[in-house]
């Protein structure tokens, strides 16, 4: 494990909605009072502690910061690192969620987790982020961009829609059916494999084509390399076709639209404490039957 500067002001993100958030958050900042860690919180968070603390608005927290600790599930993570993406600022999680495949700190582990990541036992991961582009008539409509998944479905009609979809220009095939997932390996062990895609180490550089509900016994994911291209273009009689961003934002698909879906530029920085291993998560969510 790589030993790391010494962090001098820390970034804390709750889940406003967890019930467990309030207690836990409270623990931390008395962890970095005892410490004498200087740190500041996301203004809805900050009003969840009877306590004055520092504050800013969400977005400006990476200005004030060296990381980011995250109190929640993997929605709160994925939303963290959508934001900072653009930064050098790397994220911890603390899990307060059901899967936790992104957190790192358990809460039954949280001071232990927290001596390693003051005494500088981890790791910064640089995860591969997905970028999607929307055009409509030629015109670029939309730029988004994902950690887990950028998700293509029918809506709420009981109609199919049709998925011309090519790799590096190469047409591959038609999916018709209630949608597609383009996956990065990050976002492999979320939507994707619930739809039945393959489980691909994060640490590896490729993209992952998943059908959902495909109306074809033919069809099955694809993993592509980093560098290429997939382009797809949609085929709906109904306008209530959406692409979903990690679950969490959504911009409505016309007919005819074209989506570009290529790896971003940009990376996601995410902090590993020492005797992390993606495999050890993966049996024991296994095991658990937590997915």
């Amino acid at each position: 494990m790589s030993i790391r500067g010494e962090i001098k002001k820390i970034a804390l993100i709750a889940n406003t909605n967890k019930a467990k958030a309030v207690n836990v958050m409270e623990q931390v900042c008395n962890y970095l009072d005892d410490k004498g860690k200087d740190y500041i919180l996301e203004e809805a968070s900050a009003g969840l502690l009877e306590r004055r603390v520092k504050s800013q608005v969400y977005e400006r927290l990476v200005d004030f910061a060296d990381i980011v600790i995250v109190f929640g599930g993997d929605g709160t993570f994925l939303k963290a690192a959508r934001t900072f993406a653009a930064s050098d600022v790397p994220i911890l999680g603390i899990n307060l969620g059901q899967l936790g495949f992104l957190t790192d700190i358990e809460v039954e582990m949280l001071e232990d987790g927290l001596d390693k990541l003051l005494a500088g036992k981890y790791q910064i991961e640089e995860r591969m982020i997905l970028e999607g582009r929307v055009i409509r008539s030629k015109q670029l409509v939309s730029r988004l961009i994902a950690i887990n998944d950028l998700v293509l479905t029918k809506g709420p009609f009981s109609r199919i829609i049709k998925l011309e979809t090519f790799i590096d220009g190469e047409y591959i095939t038609t999916y018709p059916g209630d949608g597609l997932i383009i996956a990065c390996p990050t976002g492999s062990t979320a939507y994707s494999l619930s739809a039945g895609g393959p489980i691909v180490n994060p640490k590896m550089k490729s993209l992952i084509i998943t059908p959902i509900c495909p109306h074809t016994l033919n069809s099955r994911s694809i993993v592509t390399t980093e560098d290429e291209e997939i382009v797809v273009k949609v085929d709906a009689d109904h306008s209530e076709v959406m692409l979903t961003v990690d679950g969490q934002e959504s911009f409505p698909i016309l007919s005819d639209d074209i989506i570009k879906i290529n790896k971003s530029n940009l990376v996601a920085k995410m902090i590993k404490l020492e005797g992390y291993n993606f495999y050890k998560i993966l049996r024991n969510r296994l095991h658990n039957n937590r997915f």
